[in-house]
């Protein structure tokens, strides 16, 4: 396998989680020359067992299980494709996974591949693997030539940008913040999210902390947005910079998805205020994270908290 692959025409969108990646992939898809990813979360490149822990490839899993079968993080991959990605049950009815995006048949063609090729260059063999799922999803547009860019708005993205990075070479990073407390509100309302206010002040301090540093490196690879600059202080500006930094002009759909959907009605910011007995003690805990942050040079100083 001698073939270089480049992927300058990937987006990840990512952040803490509960941060808007939904919302802006949603908005980036108006764009003429922008295709969403389906599912909007694609899930098998950064979850654990997923394409770059098979890339990895450790001896050694994330839960400390020790790896002796043959191809084993290969049998891996495939297990949680079939359990957990390919198809679950969507938070508002319905189905949701892989399936929604290409076809049974497809994707086996491309996972007999994939393991074929582990055999001969692991790192090609993924990459041969993603350039493939990528071409697919653009080719299932109605006028595949126009589309210049596919995103994905799988939170976690951002965590792993290092490790997407050196996969995947050329594409780019949308990192999207939002207000640490809004975030701690809506994640202790989730199944899987802290279960203490405080505790999810400390999760988003923790996952921002590992996003900075992940991606101190990549520089003009990754653009990082506030939430509340796109939705509410500074609109045009960011929308600007999110389209310039992808190189493209704006269009009329992207306008006005912006101008009717991307708005301070619907974002549900400031929630915390409602939801938080002490805000005095909140908003000083929350302004200390931010500091902290500021002071190991991973933050630029905020003019608004």
């Amino acid at each position: 396998m001698s073939e270089q692959f480049t992927f300058d025409d990937a987006i990840f969108i990512g952040g803490t989680g509960r941060s808007g990646t939904t919302i802006l992939g949603k908005l980036l898809h108006r764009h003429h020359q922008i295709n969403l990813s389906k599912p909007v979360e694609i899930k098998f490149l950064t979850a654990g067992t997923g394409l770059l822990d098979l890339h990895r490839n450790p001896w050694i899993s994330r839960s400390g299980k020790v790896n002796l079968k043959r191809n084993g993080n290969f049998l891996k991959f495939q297990k949680s494709v079939n359990q957990k990605w390919w198809e679950r049950d969507g938070k508002k009815g319905g189905k949701v996974g892989l399936s929604s995006g290409i076809s049974r048949s497809s994707w086996e063609v491309l996972e007999s591949e994939l393991g074929k090729n582990l055999r001969i260059d692991r790192t090609m063999a993924c990459q041969s693997f993603f350039r493939s799922f990528l071409d697919l999803q653009l080719l299932n547009e109605s006028a595949p030539n126009s589309k210049k860019f596919w995103v994905d708005t799988t939170p976690p993205n951002l965590m792993r940008a290092d490790e997407i990075a050196r996969l995947l070479p050329g594409c780019k990073f949308i990192h999207i913040m939002r207000d640490g407390r809004d975030v701690a509100s809506s994640v202790i309302k989730e199944r899987w999210g802290p279960a203490s206010f405080d505790d999810a002040l400390i999760w988003w301090s923790n996952r921002m902390k590992t996003i900075l540093q992940n991606t101190q490196e990549l520089n003009d690879q990754v653009l990082h947005i506030w939430f509340e600059d796109l939705v509410h202080f500074n609109r045009d500006v960011t929308l600007r910079k999110v389209l310039n930094f992808l190189e493209v002009s704006e269009d009329d759909g992207i306008r006005k998805y912006f101008d009717e959907i991307v708005i301070p009605a619907s974002a549900n910011s400031g929630r915390w205020r409602n939801e938080v007995s002490d805000k005095e003690r909140c908003a000083r805990r929350y302004e200390g994270l931010i500091k902290k942050l500021v002071e190991r040079g991973l933050l630029e100083p905020m003019t608004q908290i």
